[in-house]
């Protein structure tokens, strides 16, 4: 992985919030929920990794989806965490964190996907008034360019 997706704050955010939730679940985890404490991991670990995946995307539309599916897999966290912690799998001072921290990492894929949107705005825009005539932008040396 560059180290690129790791200066993301969004990134740090979410792969600290999947360690805790790996931490506050694995103390809870017995035979007969299991299950719960499996989902509740993998979903924590899904988070970053669309993140990642995201980060790694070519254009700006799809690098928008993947930070939607990270946005969506913050979304069934919360849901596994308020079943975690009405099932008592995990204390409340853990549940109240995690939640707390996954709010953080909600509010920053909120700002960057606004920022995405404004992008495709722009390159929407640019595209169609190319598509209109309007003169683009030249680039010196490129084929037909003007000058």
């Amino acid at each position: 992985m560059s180290s690129g997706v790791r200066e993301l704050r969004v990134w740090q955010e979410s792969v600290a919030l999947a360690g805790d939730v790996v931490r506050a679940a694995r103390s809870g985890v017995r035979r007969e929920t299991r299950v719960v404490s499996d989902a509740l991991m993998e979903t924590a670990l899904a988070v970053g990794s669309h993140i990642a995946d995201g980060y790694a995307r070519p254009t700006s539309q799809e690098q928008r989806e993947s930070w939607l599916a990270a946005k969506r897999a913050l979304l069934r966290l919360e849901s596994h965490l308020a079943v975690a912690r009405h099932a008592d799998l995990i204390p409340a001072g853990s549940y109240t964190e995690l939640t707390a921290r996954a709010g953080q990492a909600s509010r920053l894929l909120t700002g960057y996907v606004v920022y995405l949107d404004r992008q495709i705005a722009e390159e929407a825009e640019r595209s169609g008034a190319h598509s209109r005539g309007a003169p683009g932008p030249v680039i010196p040396g490129s084929f037909g360019a003007r000058g």
